[in-house]
C-alpha cells in the first residue's frame, strides 16, 4: 500500500522543498522507492531562461526534454526548479511532468498565476496526479505550494488537498526565525480544527547564524503545543 507523506509550510520560502528533498534522500538511503509530487507550481521559469545566481547549480542538472511539461499550445516550456530538486533527490523517477503536472510562470498564488496565463488550475488533475505514482514507489512525498492555507486552485487550499489522504503523515515546515512561534502554533491549531494532525514540525534554519529567536523557538512551540514533535534543522544540515 502506498504511504503518503505531505510536506506543508507555515508560509512560502520557509524551506519546504529543502526539507522534502532531504526526506526523499534519507528514504532512498534506507532502500525505499520514493516518489515526489508537487501538484502545481507558480513562479516557474522558461526552460532556456537564465537562472538566478542561487540556482546556477541546476544548470548542470540533466533534464530530459521529454520530461519537461509544456505550459500549453505554442507557449515556451515552463520548469519548476523546486520540482527539479525534488525529482533529483528522489533519483529521477518517472518524469518531471509526473512530479509537477501544472506549471505557471507568474510568481503569484497558483489560481492567480493561472488566470494571468489565461488558464485555470485543473482541480481533477490536482487530486488525481498522485495516482500516477501508484505502483512506481513505496512512499510518495507530496509538497504543497505556499502555506498550509494557501490556495492551490479556486476554492481549494493546501489543507483541502491533504485531507484527501486521511492516513497521510503531515510534516509542517517553518523557518526558524522571529515569528515562527506564532506561525507554527496557528498552523497546528488550525489543522487540528480542520481534523488533521501534524505529525512533526521541522524548524529549518533561515540563515547560517539565525537570529535572536532561533535558539528558543522550538522550546516555546513545545510549551504551547504539548506533545507536538518539534525538530530543528541546522543551516546546511
Amino acid at each position: 500500500m502506498l504511504q503518503i507523506l505531505c510536506v506543508a509550510g507555515t508560509d512560502t520560502e520557509v524551506g519546504k522543498t529543502y526539507v522534502a528533498a532531504r526526506l526523499a534522500r534519507d528514504l532512498r538511503r534506507r532502500g525505499v522507492a520514493v516518489g515526489v509530487y508537487k501538484p502545481v507550481a507558480s513562479g516557474c521559469i522558461r526552460r532556456h531562461a537564465e537562472l538566478s545566481e542561487k540556482d546556477q547549480s541546476l544548470k548542470k542538472a540533466t533534464v530530459p526534454k521529454r520530461a519537461v511539461p509544456k505550459a500549453g499550445g505554442d507557449e515556451p516550456e515552463l520548469l519548476s526548479l523546486d520540482a527539479v530538486r525534488l525529482w533529483e533527490a528522489a533519483g529521477q523517477p518517472l518524469t518531471l511532468s509526473a512530479v509537477c503536472p501544472q506549471c505557471f510562470e507568474a510568481p503569484l498564488a497558483p489560481p492567480q498565476a493561472a488566470k494571468q496565463a489565461g488558464k485555470t488550475v485543473d482541480v481533477d488533475a490536482l487530486y488525481g496526479g498522485a495516482s500516477r505514482w501508484v505502483g512506481h514507489c513505496d512512499q510518495l512525498i507530496i509538497e504543497g505550494a505556499g502555506g498550509l492555507f494557501s490556495p492551490l486552485a479556486d476554492g481549494v487550499l493546501n489543507i483541502d488537498l491533504f485531507r484527501r489522504w486521511p492516513d497521510a503523515q503531515i510534516v509542517l515546515v517553518a523557518a526558524n526565525r522571529l515569528g515562527a512561534i506564532h506561525q507554527v502554533i496557528a498552523s497546528v491549531r488550525a489543522a487540528e480544527h480542520a481534523g488533521l494532525a501534524i505529525e512533526r514540525v521541522i524548524l529549518s534554519s533561515a540563515s547560517p547564524h539565525g537570529d535572536a529567536s532561533t535558539p528558543t523557538n522550538a522550546q516555546q512551540i513545545r510549551r504551547y503545543c504539548p506533545g507536538q514533535l518539534v525538530t530543528e534543522l541546522a543551516w546546511g544540515e
